[in-house]
């Protein structure tokens, strides 16, 4: 009689709940394959904020998505920093919030000076917003007065699921402000 042979345990790993890191790199995985196919899981739609900087969300019944924040600590955005957020955003497939911040000192004591930056900050972030659209992507913008360091850090926390913020150099070089979230410098 022939003897048969057990079947030996094969070595491998055991399935189990996926971590953290890998649900991230498979969501962006998957984000990014949609938005090379020009499609998106959001919907996110576009808004701009008016005079005063308020941004309230469009369809707060939908799922929030992912953001990235882009800072200026002037009241135009610079060109770099505008081709890098759309170029990433396009990519990811994640919603631009346009981050204005003014030193309580550069808005001016005066209302005419405040005025004046909101002004000419709307005013390039309606050019943003315009390019963003074109590319199909959601924008928002927001102008904050205070230290760039806090205003970054209480308005992404405000915000919710930011995925990183993108900064001019030669602005946070001249501001020197850091934030414990993953923060990128644009030159150009």
């Amino acid at each position: 009689m022939a003897k048969r042979e057990k079947a030996a345990a094969s070595p491998g790993t055991r399935p189990g709940r996926p971590s953290r890191l890998r649900r991230f790199l498979e969501d962006t995985a998957q984000e990014v394959g949609m938005a090379e196919h020009g499609l998106s899981l959001t919907g996110i739609e576009t808004e701009t904020a008016g005079p005063l900087g308020s941004a309230a969300a469009l369809g707060s019944g939908s799922a929030e998505g992912k953001k990235i924040v882009a800072v200026s600590t002037a009241p135009e955005f610079p060109l770099g920093l505008i081709k890098r957020a759309l170029g990433v955003a396009g990519r990811l497939g994640t919603e631009i919030v346009g981050l204005t911040v003014a030193a309580p000192a550069e808005g001016g004591a005066s209302g005419r000076g405040r005025e004046a930056f909101l002004r000419r900050a709307k005013l390039s972030a309606r050019e943003f917003a315009r390019e963003a659209e074109q590319l199909g992507l959601g924008f928002r913008h927001v102008v904050c007065f205070g230290r760039p360091a806090e205003v970054v850090e209480q308005e992404c926390g405000r915000l919710r699921r930011v995925e990183f913020v993108l900064a001019a150099r030669e602005q946070r070089a001249r501001d020197g402000f850091a934030v414990s979230m993953p923060l990128f410098e644009v030159t150009g």
